[in-house]
């Protein structure tokens, strides 16, 4: 089965994620809902391609 085409992928080693795991589930969320109050004050456009390029609608150039 083939994989769908995304607009982004990356490679996290494996010391990353346990390193951003041992960060208490409090201050990722609040990472988290800082960077959707950021996101929100975004032009509507730039909302818009930043979607699109999630869902592999777009891809990135020279990529």
């Amino acid at each position: 089965m083939r994989r769908a085409i995304k607009g982004f992928d990356y490679y996290l080693d494996s010391k990353i994620i346990r390193e951003y795991q041992k960060i208490p589930i409090e201050k990722r969320l609040i990472w988290l809902y800082q960077l959707n109050l950021l996101r929100k004050g975004y032009p509507k456009r730039i909302i818009e391609l930043q979607d699109k390029f999630r869902e592999g609608k777009i891809q990135q150039k020279g990529g």
